[in-house]
């Protein structure tokens, strides 16, 4: 009903089970809708956020799950969490949004079920990284909560040249010789790549990497 009402996408997701519900409305900012409506993987929406907002994203939700979860049951529902990031529209350029979560319930694995909404933002700076308010509802309380600074978790430019070798079929010993460094700083440059990509394998990053508009 809800998403019949509004103009703007919305969804509920399970953290670490799943999308039960995803807006047809998602399709206009690129995401393509699962024809059963939902998604397995909670990832789902995460995949079109800028790497560098992507991991302050997951650091912030993993330390607000903490943080909601010491509150009284009765009192979980007070919060919403407003996050302003820099998202990969469906022309392929970077948008800046408006997601808002609050949580329903909690499942029976006791992971939160969250509604969100999203937004366009009326800040449309484009290098301006992630911002987050956290808000009690019921007093109007604005709570204080730290945003980690991300910068450590950018790739490098090393990296990236790196990882375009990668895509050209270049093994670790022909990038080392190329770029007149070691093996040994080659795999470590691998290793940080994956790990800041949250990727499994160098064609998983590659994937990512080019979908988010940052590799041709």
């Amino acid at each position: 009903m809800l998403s019949k009402m509004l103009h703007n996408p919305i969804f509920v997701v399970v953290r670490n089970e799943g999308y039960p519900f995803l807006s047809p409305r998602l399709e206009m900012m690129g995401y393509e809708i699962p024809e059963s409506g939902w998604s397995p993987d909670d990832s789902f929406l995460k995949s079109r956020i800028h790497p560098d907002d992507r991991v302050v994203f997951d650091d912030l939700l993993t330390r607000l799950f903490h943080y909601l979860t010491a509150i009284p049951d009765g009192q979980r529902r007070n919060y919403k969490y407003i996050f302003e990031l820099r998202h990969l529209g469906k022309s392929g350029e970077w948008t800046r949004i408006v997601c808002q979560l609050q949580i329903l319930d909690f499942s029976a694995l006791g992971n939160p079920i969250e509604l969100g909404t999203i937004d366009i933002s009326p800040d449309q700076t484009p290098d301006t990284g992630l911002r987050f308010t956290l808000i009690n509802i019921e007093t109007g309380e604005i709570v204080p909560f730290e945003v980690n600074d991300n910068s450590e978790n950018s790739l490098t430019r090393r990296e990236m040249e790196i990882l375009e070798y990668i895509d050209r079929g270049m093994y670790s010993k022909e990038i080392s010789e190329r770029l007149s460094i070691s093996i040994h700083t080659v795999n470590r440059h691998r290793q940080n790549i994956l790990k800041k990509t949250h990727s499994g394998n160098a064609r998983e990053a590659i994937n990512y990497v080019r979908r988010l508009g940052l590799l041709s």
